[in-house]
């Protein structure tokens, strides 16, 4: 009697806090759809912010001195620090133009240039928005022939794009080769086609490729810097050459790419090659005045702060060895575009796929520009003839191998864009998930209830009205990762879910919550964000990430249904090897494996089978990984709304429920209060834990309740509280609970059903459906106090579960 005297005020505070919580959890959700556009890779400066800060500086570049411009560039940034940091690439409408940090005026023959690329993942043809290695072979010619000029990319520039991973990087290395590229750092993605082949480029490179922080057996598999000098005629002119990759490649290649590879932290070696470099140059008496360090570490907020590029760049700024010098970081990883100063050191990152190019020009004194040129500003510019008949004769050798049509037009995009697929629900995350899921029911020597894969494997977008081709599929998937069946547990399962939903939620640059639009959080985008199918995931990022699941449903292929998550029960979860083998953090899955083919060619195989891929419609379905706020999945009355889709087809999980009743009948039960209490999985577990999450501010919310309640009609109040949880403006989502797949299973997400999903329960309500209506009147017949109604209600449910679970 103690638990439920505790667990009823509680819950009763849970259901009816949902206004007052809409003015706390949910206050920033006005304009939230607004704001989820303007969201880029992990964060975002608007560019016209650094376009006025770049005018200003050029407006008084003239009446200041050298020493004055360095000073107020450093107050500017320590001012619009966070907002710098926040700079990324846009994955949408976003307008790459060219950005200007600092400009000034300096003769030619004393600049040294430096043209500087990241994360080019194989864009070595040009198209819209991309500016193609012919036109950077033009920019670095026209650059050579006004001063000295550096070329250097930041990693990830092999793997990404059929065209470039059908050769496993060589021919992007000849590019690269031809361009004259000085130098370039190791990425986390040079690794994907395995170690080897990784020594292989090495050698096939006419320029070095360093890092510092790589070692094998206690050795640097690399070395860690190289020394660039132009014209051995001038003394000091020398530009050293520094290069870190991230400690994250650890996650973020197939681990049997790296066994036996070790990342040390990136600061510690950075500074221990610079020390030494230094004491050298003191033994022989010359000075070192430019330092470049080619890092592929990124700002992502899901990465650790040590190990972000900017980290690099303060602690740079602070090191006395480099007091006096200019110092550059060309950054890559985490595909932003983002320039910023920190005392004498220069960080810059261009975004990513060669929409950009960065320039920095020095002269002999200082930084005297810093600005990116982007495909816009380059449109007319004639492609260097050289570089274009090298890429022509790739392209064809390509073209023969991919051009194969495996799905002859394709109604509708797939959507794998990098901020939408590592963050929620995609519909090409289903449909790829569908096609493991589908082998895995006749592929291995067990049927498979499950089937996930990261969202960081889904690379490109299949497009509307095209044909679907060899080389469209090995684009989604370049990776070239097999699949496997793993063995695991009900625990393991949720554990991965707990992981994959762990990221931090994204804030705007005000700092304010970015929301999806049922009102709840978006999360940062990861790259182990998992897509899947064969489970329904239920979770509410308003609460910490231990406790976001709400319930698990999983698929049992015996009974072509869904049942609620054992954690003790034994299930087959079909995946790519690189999660498998504990890629992306995700060491429970280690359990018996077998291996099958390919994922492009499940993929293709599937495409084969002449799939509706119109049940794939909506790009955003929210079916299978159900995005709800926990204060509506609780409510009883939105699972009456729901009663059709999600109660209907468990009648052995709802015992009260008569098989043989008409469902109109059951409805009305419902709707009249004698079922009240039904709730989705595993309620009875997850109270004591709402429980728990409410407590803290359980006071809190009823004095702001009764101060409420105290100036508000009472009718309203009863009104409000009836209806608290869903709303007519926008149609409540419909959940199906069969195999979302092929053969005789039937998507979750038909064309026709609902593709707007739950409003926020902070939202207004101007109409009323009939069944709030209903509630409302049966509300207030029993109570004019909206707190009254809620505690019965909670009784209601108590009572039912706790009669339930004593029956079992």
């Amino acid at each position: 009697m103690r638990k439920q005297t505790l667990i009823i005020p509680t819950l009763s505070a849970l259901l009816f806090s949902t206004a007052i919580l809409s003015n706390k959890a949910y206050a920033d959700e006005v304009n939230s759809s607004g704001n989820a556009e303007m969201k880029v890779d992990s964060t975002q400066m608007p560019v016209n912010n650094q376009e006025k800060a770049a005018d200003d500086a050029l407006k008084k570049s003239d009446s200041l001195s050298s020493s004055e411009q360095s000073v107020q560039a450093d107050e500017q940034v320590a001012n619009q620090e966070t907002a710098d940091v926040e700079a990324s690439e846009a994955s949408g409408d976003f307008d790459e133009s060219s950005l200007s940090a600092v400009s000034a005026s300096a003769a030619a023959s004393n600049n040294i240039n430096i043209i500087h690329t990241n994360d080019v993942h194989g864009r070595m043809v040009e198209e819209d928005g991309v500016i193609g290695d012919a036109k950077l072979a033009t920019l670095v010619n026209q650059s050579r022939q006004e001063s000295e000029t550096l070329v250097f990319d930041a990693g990830d520039s092999f793997q990404g794009l059929p065209i470039s991973n059908s050769s496993q990087g060589e021919d992007m290395a000849e590019v690269m080769n031809k361009i004259g590229f000085d130098a370039m750092t190791v990425g986390n993605h040079e690794f994907d086609f395995g170690l080897y082949q990784l020594k292989r480029l090495r050698e096939k490179l006419e320029f070095p490729i360093i890092s510092s922080n790589i070692y094998v057996n206690g050795a640097r598999l690399f070395e860690p810097s190289t020394f660039i000098d132009k014209n051995p005629e001038i003394t000091g002119d020398e530009v050293v050459v520094i290069g870190v990759t991230t400690p994250e490649t650890a996650t973020k290649t197939h681990p049997k790419n790296i066994a036996g590879v070790s990342f040390t932290d990136p600061i510690t070696e950075v500074n221990s090659v610079i020390a030494q470099i230094e004491a050298n140059a003191r033994a022989e008496g010359v000075n070192y005045n430019t330092y470049v360090v080619l890092a592929h570490l990124g700002v992502d907020n899901t990465t650790k702060t040590e190990w972000q590029g900017t980290t690099l760049a303060r602690a740079l700024s602070e090191n006395e060895e480099l007091a006096g010098k200019n110092v550059i970081v060309i950054d890559g990883h985490s595909h932003s575009i983002l320039q910023a100063n920190y005392g004498n050191v220069t960080y810059s990152q261009t975004g990513s796929y060669l929409h950009n190019v960065g320039k920095i020009t020095l002269n002999s004194d200082k930084l005297a520009s810093a600005d990116l040129i982007s495909a816009d500003e380059v449109k007319d510019l004639v492609p260097d003839d050289s570089i274009s008949d090298l890429i022509a004769a790739i392209q064809e050798k390509y073209r023969t191998e991919t051009a194969v049509v495996v799905y002859e037009n394709s109604p509708i995009e797939l959507n794998g864009d990098r901020m939408n697929v590592r963050v929620r629900e995609t519909n090409l995350g289903n449909a790829v998930a569908d096609a493991l899921l589908e082998y895995g029911q006749t592929g291995f020597s067990q049927k498979s209830n499950l089937a996930v894969t990261n969202g960081g494997g889904l690379r490109d977008n299949i497009k509307k009205d095209e044909p679907i081709t060899k080389g469209e599929i090995i684009s989604v998937l370049p990776f070239g990762n097999t699949v496997s069946q793993i063995q695991v547990t009900g625990q393991e399962i949720y554990d991965m879910f707990t992981t994959s939903l762990g990221s931090m939620t994204q804030i705007d640059n005000h700092g304010h919550s970015i929301v999806d639009e049922n009102g709840n959080p978006l999360l940062e985008p990861s790259g182990g964000f998992l897509q899947v199918a064969g489970a329904h995931v239920y979770y509410d990022t308003n609460l910490s990430a231990d406790k976001r699941i709400l319930a698990i449903d999983i698929w049992d292929p015996e009974t072509n249904s869904y049942k609620d998550l054992d954690k003790r029960a034994t299930y087959y979860l079909v995946t790519n090897d690189f999660l498998a083998a504990g890629g992306d953090n995700y060491t429970m899955l280690g359990g018996f494996r077998e291996e099958g083919p390919s994922m492009d060619q499940v993929f293709e195989d599937y495409l084969v089978s002449d799939v509706d891929l119109m049940k794939y419609e909506i790009i955003n379905p929210n079916s299978r990984l159900i995005s709800v706020s926990a204060l509506e999945y609780y409510n009883e009355y939105w699972i009456k709304n729901n009663f059709d889709d999600f109660v209907r087809p468990f009648p052995d999980k709802y015992s009260n429920l008569n098989p043989e009743t008409d469902a109109d009948e059951q409805k009305t039960d419902l709707q009249s209060g004698k079922l009240v209490g039904i709730a989705p999985t595993a309620l009875s577990k997850e109270l004591e834990s709402a429980s728990d999450t409410v407590e803290t501010g359980l006071k809190n919310d009823l004095a702001d309740m009764k101060d409420k309640t105290e100036q508000s009609d009472s009718s309203d109040q009863s009104s409000q509280t009836a209806d608290a949880g869903f709303s007519d403006q926008k149609e409540t989502p419909k959940f199906s609970h069969s195999l979302d797949g092929s053969g005789a299973n039937s998507s979750a997400a038909q064309p026709g059903q609902a593709g707007s999903s739950l409003e926020a329960n902070s939202r207004p309500l101007s109409t009323q459906t009939d069944t709030g209506a209903d509630l409302s009147n049966h509300a207030n017949e029993i109570l004019v106090s909206a707190l009254g109604v809620t505690i019965v209600a909670a009784g209601a449910i108590f009572d039912h579960f706790r009669i339930r679970k004593n029956n079992k």
